[in-house]
């Protein structure tokens, strides 16, 4: 009877374990849905100078996150989550599969087929510091990832 309640307690554990992650899993799917449609930086959230570059493996995800400097502005501005092309979910969700995988929160800059530029994100309590001196740790985080075949720092002005 013990090892009986001992399994049971077990597998109701497994299964709040698997819940929790899922729930967290939403909670950075949303917060990363919620950064994009942002014009950043705000009072809320600051962003690196410099950009990192990615490509993801899957062309099919580098097309969903098409987009020229210009359409995300004006995706952004309207301040409609209608606005943005129902294609960009597929990128979106790929792009919070890597905030969960390495904990780096990334903000589009501009994508075409082959790349997208991005700027690190972090609170506006964040000091600049931390800010610049997460890209390169960022780069390491995401090339480490297997959804990403190409990702570089870019701290040009442009």
């Amino acid at each position: 009877m013990a090892f009986k309640n001992f399994l049971v307690a077990g597998l109701f554990l497994a299964v709040l374990s698997g819940c929790g992650q899922e729930g967290t899993t939403d909670l950075r799917s949303a917060e990363v849905k919620a950064l994009d449609e942002q014009l950043l930086p705000n009072a809320n959230w600051q962003l690196s100078r410099a950009t990192i570059e990615l490509s993801f493996c899957r062309n099919r995800i580098n097309e969903a996150l098409l987009a020229s400097e210009a359409e995300l502005r004006g995706w952004r501005l309207s301040g409609e989550s209608t606005a943005f092309p129902p294609y960009r979910s597929e990128g979106l969700d790929a792009l919070s599969r890597l905030f969960d995988k390495t904990d780096v929160l990334l903000w589009q800059a501009e994508g075409n087929v082959s790349a997208q530029r991005y700027h690190v994100v972090k609170p506006a309590s964040a000091s600049k510091g931390e800010v610049v001196d997460a890209v390169f740790p960022a780069v390491v985080s995401l090339s480490s990832s297997e959804e990403v075949c190409h990702a570089a720092v870019d701290d040009s002005e442009y």
